[in-house]
């Protein structure tokens, strides 16, 4: 699959899953919705505690692509998606792993099992792969006032969506995005898509230019590590214009 999409996760505004639908043009290429995923979501040596457990793949081979991701137990639902699309008369394919499956077998073999509850301190995530998504989420920050940011350019993650085997507790890819760096705002956190060697690819230096340019001012840390409760630590002072 390609893992070179352009991600919206749709959290706690979802009025937002509309506007993600709204590029979904086309069933030509692949337009694949899942459901009941697993999900692993690691920043440095931290487990984020916001998963999502749907997911709309569409590649249309034109460009025009993305990764609609719907947090668990969220506002949003997959049967959204489906009217969507039912109404625009697009064909898709639907795969739904057992639902509780991990819960099941772990007990089978006698492990322990905790569901992990929603952290609500971290704040709404957006996903970034170019520089116009980026543009896109520092905007949005600005129009509400927020100007000053927390960037951990060597900060690296994970996002994997799983299902799990029918057979034995063992966790099977379906998708999953690499990230490589964190700007953390008030309102929001933006992380740095880097999946291989996509021209789109945004680096440090990029992302820093990009920030100067929309007069967004950052402290720059240097650590591999932070606190995901706290990734937005202090404003800083504003540049001159």
């Amino acid at each position: 699959m390609n893992n070179n999409l352009d991600v919206w996760a749709i959290q706690k505004y979802p009025q937002e899953l509309f506007t993600a639908l709204e590029n979904v043009k086309t069933d030509k290429g692949d337009l694949i919705l899942f459901t009941n995923l697993e999900c692993d979501f690691i920043l440095g040596a931290q487990k984020v505690k916001r998963s999502f457990d749907t997911s709309l793949y569409y590649d249309a081979e034109n460009g025009n692509d993305a990764l609609i991701l719907l947090m668990k137990d969220g506002i949003a639902t997959a049967d959204q998606i489906r009217e969507y699309l039912q109404k625009q008369g697009l064909k898709y394919h639907e795969v739904t792993f057992y639902k509780g499956l991990k819960e099941k077998l772990l007990n089978e073999f006698s492990i322990p099992y905790e569901e992990e509850k929603e952290d609500e301190n971290i704040p709404e995530l957006w996903f970034a792969r170019e520089e116009y998504v980026l543009k896109d989420a520092l905007n949005d920050s600005i129009e509400k006032g927020n100007t000053t940011c927390d960037y951990y350019p060597a900060l690296e993650g994970i996002l994997s969506l799983n299902y799990i085997s029918n057979e034995r507790p063992t966790s099977f890819n379906v998708d999953g995005r690499k990230i490589s760096g964190v700007i953390a705002l008030e309102d929001k956190m933006i992380l740095m898509i880097n999946n291989g060697n996509d021209p789109r690819n945004l680096n440090p230096l990029q992302v820093q230019m990009v920030m100067d340019e929309l007069n967004v001012s950052a402290n720059i840390h240097s650590a591999k590590e932070f606190d995901i409760s706290k990734p937005y630590q202090s404003k800083v002072m504003k540049k001159n214009e």
